[in-house]
């Protein structure tokens, strides 16, 4: 019976395991999409057969020769070029003898027994011996569009996977990483070698193997290989699953023909979230005060107009740091239970920000009072299967049943405004294989990608409100819930080059996924507590980056960047990821010597390693985004250049929008400019952006007769340009107005006015300062 995702279920295991039919392989639902006419052949010269794949940009031949029984039986010819071996030394690796032995041993006999086309395929059978035990393997070879169709099935349990080896033979080969398509820590990576890419998958779809692999991103670069294989892992019976695989082994000279189609829910952008910016709050320390200053820091977001947010609760809202509770509604003893927790909330609402409370339904503590051995997930030595000390991994069923009442008690509890799902879709499937082998779904990976899609797929329709979740391997659950924490995989995210087509192609339309992880995930090691500031380099690239990907903004922490940090990020991307979340893009572009190219082009060229890219969106949005690390880029947008050096951008909208973090003729600034607001910091230098001459950070609000101006990290007088807000007006001495924090009523403050122009010193009793009319034409305050 097919289920859900249109995959053939994996069977249950008894004491025979029993070898799958052709029939019951899934369809082919991940297959690239090819943009023109193709003919395909299968022809037969001496013991070898050519599958040939013609078009009017390339002719592509794969040979398979029945000689080794690997997969350096296959070769790769690209428009009559030199052959290439597209998957050396790689194969099946198997358990014989005692031992494993990888795909190319020696050790392991491999008898050919037969080939010939079958139908529109090619089928070559094999039996491997060693000492005394045989398997057989059967490889079926079929042709479709640019695609080679490799299935693999058999092995009697033998088998501990696929290796897909590596390239050898291409000419000056180029790894191209794709962000944001991973498994695990590593990454599949795409091969562009005389201007053809190549691309080398197994279908997630057809697989009874427990896990992916792909190199690590931090070592590709020391060997040619695109893409790792799978491992079949032992159930707690001592048998795996037959090996039954499909390998997707695909040619083009256009980039997008060799991206496999991810798996899609039909999902779509919030439009409440699109307004909303993500803070994440770190941790909750065990002490009775936690409540208290987040609170207190809520009101100090407020004050400076950070409105629109999601304020994201961490799981330590449950336990107090020793992990010790999973699957509760008691608030953390140590933090006051759950009635500081319900009057916390209560305030939280109050204030009107959006909230949300942490749950997982992939963990479970041993202190949970429903808790025994038999709820948890089991190794292949059958013990319970730890995730971190003190909790085991549900068992994906009991996940599925205990979800709908716990994610009920909870909203009628504590009534959050949204949820928060971790771990799910930040870990990978595998992560959730469950080796119990009377369970039917035992150790596959596949089955427990079904589970975790249904157990999402559930929770997303639990609350009237936003539900997201933490991210990390969030493509494969594109669209179930309405957004992710866009955390990337690998040692060194930050410095992978910036490829952002995968996940403004895929992702980028069917959800709202917000920041690039956080900070200290994106940078790992190399951010230190001194680079936390609000003129980091590393907030710049962070809020640049997250830009060019299409997310939402991530605040960084107010208690360890600063709480000008936390502002600069929130006016920098408040209006303007509006104008990209949940919109199609028109053209992606990527900088190369003056020349904007196309991303096949830049590909071939290199050019997209430079990170200098530009973005087009259907509502007119224009970004340039300088992803880079050592080149600037000067570019033109409403006849004024900008110089963007590395980790800078320009962004010029709709209803006269502009955002940029760039050089405008005046050095380094940040600037926003809307309907709603002017934010701009000078970083320390004395500059005249028109209403304002400063030096430093400061926030402009502009009302009926009124125009509030917040300073930050400011040195000396402000002058402002009155004409610039109120033109062709005659106006009275004005007067200015001193907001002291915590406190409504202002006092009077020392300001100087000649002709439209205003001049104060701000002082550091003061946080706002408002222009307005004299006492005797308005209330005073008013």
């Amino acid at each position: 019976m097919d289920n859900a995702l249109g995959q053939a279920s994996v069977p249950a295991q008894g004491d025979e395991q029993q070898e799958q039919p052709a029939s019951a392989v899934s369809p082919l639902v991940m297959s690239p999409i090819t943009g023109e006419e193709v003919n395909t052949s299968i022809e037969k010269e001496g013991i070898s057969y050519i599958f040939e794949s013609r078009s009017l940009s390339s002719v592509i031949r794969f040979i398979y020769t029945p000689i080794d029984g690997t997969f350096a039986d296959l070769e790769l010819e690209i428009n009559k070029a030199d052959p290439i071996l597209p998957a050396d030394e790689g194969g099946i690796t198997i358990e014989m003898g005692g031992k494993t032995w990888p795909a190319d041993s020696e050790e392991i006999e491999r008898h050919f027994v037969s080939c010939e086309q079958v139908g529109d395929s090619v089928e070559a059978r094999w039996q491997w011996k060693c000492g005394e035990e045989l398997a057989d393997f059967l490889y079926r070879f079929s042709i479709i569009g640019k695609s080679l169709v490799v299935e693999v099935e058999g092995g009697h349990g033998k088998a501990t996977g696929m290796d897909l080896g590596k390239i050898s033979g291409a000419i000056h080969p180029r790894l191209i990483p794709i962000p944001y398509f991973n498994l695990g820590d590593g990454s599949p990576h795409i091969l562009c070698t005389s201007g053809v890419f190549i691309s080398s998958l197994l279908d997630w779809n057809c697989s009874q193997a427990t896990s992916l692999w792909a190199p690590n991103i931090g070592q590709t670069g020391q060997a040619v290989q695109i893409n790792g294989g799978c491992s079949y892992q032992p159930m707690t019976d001592g048998k795996r699953l037959p090996l039954r695989e499909r390998w997707l082994l695909t040619i083009s000279r256009q980039f997008e023909e060799v991206m496999p189609t991810p798996p899609t829910d039909p999902g779509e952008v919030s439009p409440a979230l699109k307004e909303k910016l993500w803070y994440n709050i770190p941790t909750i320390p065990p002490i009775e005060e936690s409540y208290v200053d987040l609170y207190e820091g809520f009101r100090t977001l407020k004050s400076w107009g950070l409105d629109d947010l999601l304020v994201n609760h961490p799981e330590e809202t449950w336990h107090d740091g020793d992990g010790n509770a999973t699957l509760t509604l008691d608030g953390a003893p140590k933090k006051g239970g759950e009635d500081a927790l319900g009057e916390y909330l209560e305030a939280v609402e109050e204030l009107g920000f959006t909230f949300s409370l942490c749950t997982n339904y992939g963990e479970i503590a041993a202190t949970h009072p429903q808790w025994t051995p038999e709820m948890g997930s089991l190794l292949p030595d059958g013990s319970p299967a730890p995730t971190t000390t003190g909790r085991y991994q549900l068992k994906p069923f009991k996940g599925i049943s205990m979800a709908p009442g716990h994610t009920k008690a909870l909203v009628e509890k504590f009534n959050p405004s949204a949820l928060y799902i971790n771990r799910h879709a930040a870990h990978p499937p595998w992560a959730f294989v469950d080796a119990d082998s009377s369970w039917e779904q035992a150790g596959s990976f596949l089955g427990a990608l079904q589970t975790q899609r249904a157990l999402l797929q559930s929770q997303a329709s639990s609350l009237a409100g936003p539900v997201v979740g933490e991210g990390g391997h969030h493509w494969l659950y594109s669209g179930i819930l309405d957004g992710y924490l866009a955390r990337m995989s690998g040692s060194s995210p930050s410095r992978l080059p910036l490829l952002v087509d995968f996940d403004l192609h895929y992702l980028h339309g069917l959800q709202l996924d917000a920041g690039l992880g956080t900070p200290e995930e994106f940078f790992g090691e190399s951010l230190t507590a001194e680079d936390k500031h609000s003129r980091s380099p590393f907030l710049d690239r962070f809020l640049a980056l997250t830009i060019a990907y299409g997310h939402a903004g991530l605040l960084p922490s107010p208690e360890t960047w600063g709480l000008p940090s936390a502002i600069k990020s929130y006016y920098l991307l408040r209006q303007l990821q509006v104008l990209y979340l949940g919109i199609p893009v028109e053209t992606i572009r990527y900088h190369h010597e003056g020349n904007l190219l196309e991303t096949t082009e830049a590909l071939i060229s290199g050019a997209f390693e430079s990170g200098q890219v530009h973005i087009t969106y259907q509502n007119g949005l224009q970004l340039w985004v300088n992803g880079g690390w050592e080149d600037d880029w000067a570019v033109e947008c409403a006849e004024t250049t900008y110089n963007l050096p590395p980790a800078s951008f320009v962004a010029r909208g709709p209803d006269d929008l502009l955002v940029y973090s760039a050089d405008a003729g005046s050095g380094r600034i940040d600037f926003a400019r809307c309907g709603s607001y002017l934010y701009c910091d000078t970083r320390g230098q004395k500059v005249e952006l028109p209403p304002l001459i400063l030096n430093g950070a400061a926030l402009v609000f502009q009302g009926e007769w009124e125009i509030d101006i917040l300073p930050l990290e400011y040195q000396g007088e402000i002058e402002v340009d009155i004409s610039h807000f109120w033109a062709d007006r005659r106006l009275p001495q004005l007067r200015v107005l001193g907001f002291r924090p915590d406190e409504d009523e202002p006092e009077n403050f020392k300001a100087v006015m000649e002709g439209q122009q205003v001049r104060f010193e701000p002082v550091e009793e003061f946080y706002r300062y408002r222009i307005t009319l004299p006492e005797w034409m308005v209330e005073p305050g008013r």
